[in-house]
C-alpha cells in the first residue's frame, strides 16, 4: 500500500486496518527478514509437528542488518523453537 501511494503513511495503514501504529510497525519490520526465512515460514505445513520462533524473536532477527546474520540467528532460533504451530 505504501509502495503503490495508496497510502501516504503507516500511520493510515492503522486507521484502516483497525490496529495500533505500533503493530503496523511491527509487521513492517517482518518485511527486513531475509526472504529465505520467509520461504521457510510459509512452507512449514499447518500439521507440522515442529515449532516456528515467537513473532517477538523473529522481530528481533529482522533487526539485524546483515541477511547472513539473520540466517544464522533465525537457524538457531529455528532449532529452540517454543510457539507450537
Amino acid at each position: 500500500m505504501l509502495e503503490s501511494c495508496e497510502v501516504a503513511s503507516q500511520a493510515e495503514i492503522a486507521r484502516r486496518e483497525g490496529v495500533s501504529r505500533a503493530r503496523v510497525t511491527q509487521i513492517m519490520g517482518l518485511l527486513r527478514l531475509a526472504p529465505e526465512i520467509h520461504e521457510a515460514i510459509l512452507s512449514m505445513p499447518a500439521t507440522t509437528h515442529r515449532s516456528i520462533p515467537a513473532e517477538p524473536a523473529l522481530r528481533s532477527v529482522a533487526r539485524l542488518a546483515d541477511r547472513n546474520e539473520q540466517l544464522r540467528e533465525f537457524s538457531a532460533l529455528a532449532t529452540v523453537a517454543t510457539v507450537p504451530r
